[in-house]
């Protein structure tokens, strides 16, 4: 009866491992304090920074903050200390939607209206996979099914913003982070709708619920 209790609660515990596993992680190196990658337009490297990678249905337009048809693989937080820059996203279960597309990185600047009143910042970047195959999602099939990307691949090296092969930065720039002797991906100002906006999206969104209730 013991040993009976026993394989159960294994069994169980192995099951709770399987579907807690991720079929695909996604490590991102988005850079530290010392060694920047990303940063705001006043090369910051901020803790509490949203990043999200993910694919687009079809290509961005460069130059263009529209997340239009961009679907979300994982979100993380920027934090400081040692392995701030180091980012994983990772899903439990398979999704086709995402096997073998293009990794997009996005990312937000927490600090909202601080450089700028009433703006924020946000920041869209990849390397072509036909360029860097890191930089594709991998599928339920693919063993490893797991990669690593770093937004260095932007560039050429560590000490210049030259570009990399099939490197594109769709919103934001490609700047010198001079004080830590590296280059940087600057994330662009966009602006965010003042409250008044906001108020006037929320009236009409109450009347179009007033007719649909009338009719």
């Amino acid at each position: 009866m013991k040993n009976g209790i026993k394989y159960l609660v294994a069994g169980l515990v192995a099951t709770g491992l399987t579907a807690s596993a991720s079929y695909a992680v996604i490590t991102v190196n988005v850079g530290t304090i010392q060694n920047t990658f990303l940063s705001d337009n006043g090369l910051n490297y901020l803790s509490g920074d949203l990043v999200e990678i993910g694919t687009f249905a079809s290509a961005p337009t460069v130059g263009s903050p529209s997340l239009a048809g961009f679907t979300v693989f994982g979100t993380a937080l920027t934090q400081t200390g040692a392995s701030a820059g180091v980012l994983s996203f990772g899903k439990t279960a398979a999704d086709t939607g995402f096997a073998h597309t293009q990794i997009y990185v996005v990312d937000f600047n927490n600090a909202t209206g601080t450089v700028t009143p009433g703006v924020t910042q946000e920041g869209i970047y990849y390397v072509g996979d036909a360029s860097n195959a890191a930089w594709k999602f991998p599928a339920t099939a693919d063993v490893p099914n797991s990669t690593t990307i770093d937004m260095q691949d932007l560039f050429t090296s560590g000490n210049a913003v030259t570009p990399s092969a099939g490197s594109t930065i769709v919103f934001g720039a490609a700047v010198r982070d001079v004080p830590n002797g590296d280059n940087a991906v600057e994330t662009a100002i966009v602006p965010v709708p003042e409250p008044s906006t906001w108020m006037l999206v929320g009236t009409g969104l109450l009347g179009l619920l007033g007719l649909r209730r009338r009719s």
